[in-house]
């Protein structure tokens, strides 16, 4: 008898351990516009108010593990405290915090840029986490407010779960409007093609877009994540507080699915990418093509989330890893923080807090085991310094020019061992467990 309760025992575990983990998600939003008194750019420059800003929250949570990934419309968002107190009041196992990037977005008076009194540090040798004091970016009244609607929308997303399931995919995107590649190599001189009116064909580039799709058990879309790197410049210098052409795109979605599906952007490996139009534009143009850019994305992945199939999630799995990478001048060294998360075979994200060009993002994705695998840039996770600003290849450090040798500090292979360890971290979650002896 005792037999046949244990072999009766042992079944039952063998086919709970064959069912699929259950999936939570929670969606919330929040406003961070600032006041029109408080809008400033990064050289202290007043904006006018044209969009609203957001912060966009999709909680993932299964019996084993939670996180939260966390889009804000800022140039760059990297709280410890947001994710301290995140973590302490509901219960969170992991956080990324994400940014847009766009450039019509204020800034903290603490990241200001007014040489020689605050000189421009994204162009220092030294690593930001020198001259930046990032928890005290919360001596801004405007910034500090963003910090606690955060971690209240964060509390929210919480509040607001239920079941659900994911599908993850992704496809080719080709359009008008962007995205080309800016660093212009010609025999060994290296220049900055900050637009390309004539969309000439540059590389490398990442013409595919990933799509997130969250939906609950009836199939109805709840939230929309579509990861795509290219750098919202197109209303950087017009004077205006926008979201530029990630707005647009989370705008377009939502009018498409529905009021109860949130959309957001990933941010990609963006790092040496742009939109095709900038200084060539002017007045009310300027913002329409922002604008049509942004429609065209939001096509692009509801093109490719129609042919997905949901299904129930696997287990959320994550590593954090902790790089300590050489400063490319002097004997310091930087501690880069990296967050690894891999849903079942569906889908992996990695996290990293700075802006890796675009052949990083394409060696991570041949290289890894697990088809769907987004790079998420500017994505800080709670360890190490929050921002290295750009991360060049090795390569083009040795070509030189902005982003490669300017704006970058780290040593010249600091973005292969991101996504060496990346893809090592993605091996082990992939792999199936070893059986116990």
């Amino acid at each position: 008898m005792k037999i046949l309760l244990f072999i009766t025992c042992l079944f039952a575990s063998a086919i709970k351990a064959q069912e699929p983990a259950q999936l939570l998600a929670g969606t919330a939003k929040v406003e961070i516009t600032p006041a029109a008194d408080q809008a400033v750019n990064l050289v202290g420059q007043p904006l006018q108010l044209r969009d609203p800003l957001f912060a966009r929250v999709l909680v993932l949570k299964t019996p084993q593990t939670s996180m939260a990934i966390v889009s804000v419309d800022l140039i760059v968002f990297a709280s410890k405290k947001v994710i301290d107190e995140a973590k302490a009041k509901y219960g969170l196992d992991h956080l990324i915090l994400c940014a847009t990037h766009t450039h019509a977005a204020p800034a903290p008076r603490g990241m200001i840029i007014k040489p020689p009194a605050a000189p421009d540090w994204t162009r220092s040798p030294k690593a930001p986490a020198e001259v930046i004091d990032w928890p005290g970016l919360s001596a801004d009244p405007w910034y500090a407010a963003i910090e606690a609607k955060v971690i209240a929308a964060i509390g929210q997303a919480t509040q607001n779960l239920f079941l659900a399931r994911l599908a993850a995919g992704k496809g080719p995107f080709e359009s008008a409007f962007m995205a080309h590649n800016r660093r212009l190599v010609r025999a060994g001189i290296v220049g900055a093609m900050w637009e390309n009116p004539d969309r000439r064909p540059t590389k490398p580039v990442d013409p595919t877009v990933g799509v997130i799709r969250v939906e609950d058990m009836t199939g109805k879309p709840r939230a929309l994540a579509v990861q795509y790197a290219c750098h919202p410049v197109t209303l950087m210098g017009a004077g205006v507080v926008s979201r530029d052409y990630p707005g647009a795109m989370v705008d377009h979605i939502e009018q498409e699915l529905g009021p109860d599906c949130m959309a957001m952007l990933l941010q990609g490996a963006s790092g040496d990418l742009d939109p095709y139009d900038l200084h060539n534009l002017r007045g009310g143009n300027r913002f329409n093509i922002a604008k049509q850019a942004g429609i065209s994305l939001a096509k692009g992945a509801l093109q490719i989330v129609q042919n997905l199939k949901a299904q129930s999630a696997s287990a959320i799995q994550v590593k954090e890893s902790l790089l300590t990478i050489p400063n490319r001048h002097g004997n310091l060294s930087t501690e880069v923080g990296l967050l690894t998360m891999a849903i079942g075979r569906e889908l992996a994200l990695v996290a990293i807090p700075g802006e890796p060009f675009i052949q990083h993002q394409l060696d991570l994705t041949a290289q890894s085991p697990i088809a769907n695998t987004f790079i998420l840039g500017l994505a800080y996770h709670g360890k190490g310094t929050p921002f290295v600003v750009y991360i060049p290849t090795a390569q083009a450090v040795k070509e030189g020019g902005y982003g490669a040798t300017e704006c970058s500090f780290l040593a010249p292979d600091a973005g292969e061992k991101m996504v060496n360890e990346a893809v090592a971290r993605l091996q082990d979650l992939a792999s199936p467990p070893k059986a116990s002896k």
